[in-house]
């Protein structure tokens, strides 16, 4: 007997677990809205890449937009994270990274596609973790660092989203955040009354 010409068919995964499933979909997402714009990426697609069925991006995030709301919240985590980490006289984050550029541009876009994107900019893990930063690093009072953090966090986003339609330089944005923190040290030094 001779070999089968019929094409052998891909073995099926191994059952996963809804959280399992949740990541890889996550990270599905995350990856092709890097590489493509959002509105050409689709349910399909995003189940695709991670390897399951569509049907459990609406059963367990409930639309695509849900999904990116999720994808948006982990890439914002993962900055908050970097910001927890950065030692004292280190940029804390840096708006100019793709996967912070990725995340703030999601949240716009969402926003503009009626999305209730708002919550992520609500308690938000980065203005947690600034506010936390600016209390330890740069002595502010908890009053006080939590505006200085949603006045960091619109700074970036505000530079992700101008600064390259008015080609502005990128140097010229380290000046404007090497000035933010001379400004934090006199908020320190002289809080307002």
């Amino acid at each position: 007997m001779g070999k089968s010409t019929t094409p052998a068919k891909p073995k099926r995964r191994s059952p996963i677990t809804r959280a399992e499933g949740e990541q890889r979909l996550i990270d599905a997402a995350i990856q092709l809205v890097r590489e493509r714009p959002f509105s050409e990426v689709g349910v399909r697609d995003i189940a695709a890449a991670a390897d399951v069925n569509h049907g459990f991006v609406h059963t367990w995030f409930g639309s695509k937009n849900d999904l990116l709301i999720a994808a948006t919240r982990q890439l914002v985590e993962m900055a908050a994270a970097k910001v927890a980490d950065a030692a004292p006289g280190q940029q804390a984050v840096n708006p100019f990274e793709p996967d912070v550029q990725l995340a703030i541009r999601l949240a716009i876009w969402l926003d503009l596609e009626g999305t209730n994107a708002r919550d992520l900019l609500k308690e938000m893990p980065i203005i947690t973790a600034l506010t936390k930063r600016f209390i330890d690093v740069e002595g502010l009072s908890p009053d006080i660092a939590q505006v200085a953090a949603v006045q960091a966090t619109a700074i970036g986003i505000g530079v992700v989203t101008f600064a390259p339609l008015i080609d502005i330089d990128t140097t010229r944005v380290v000046e404007v955040f090497a000035l933010w923190r001379h400004n934090l040290g006199l908020l320190a030094k002289y809080p307002p009354k």
